[in-house]
């Protein structure tokens, strides 16, 4: 009888000691920023210097848009990430300045 009460005891013991602690850390401000600075648009509100440099590119003149981003950039700069649809799973995308230059990552 004793053994089953100390053994309990142990137990009892051991998970209070053990338990996880649980703590608030705030997410850091330039994650909330930057998902707040991301915008999805229509493909026909893109500026037209882009519109036309994704015409004059070869490599994605046919293919459609799936997505288009409106995305500003830490120095205020506005960005546009296009999202093509190449008829695989993993899409083709680039970024375009507002003067249709395309931004190499």
């Amino acid at each position: 009888m004793k053994k089953s009460i100390l053994m309990s005891a142990l137990l009892l013991g051991g998970l209070a000691i053990t338990s996880p602690k649980i703590s608030a850390t705030p997410l850091p401000t330039s994650y909330e920023q930057s998902q707040q600075e991301n915008v999805k648009i229509d493909a026909d509100q893109l500026p037209e210097a882009v519109k036309n440099s994704i015409s004059a590119d070869e490599s994605v003149a046919a293919l459609s848009i799936a997505e288009a981003w409106k995305m500003t950039a830490p120095e205020s700069k506005l960005h546009f990430k296009v999202i093509f649809d190449n008829g695989t799973e993993e899409k083709l995308s680039k970024t375009y300045d507002e003067a249709g230059n395309e931004i190499k990552e």
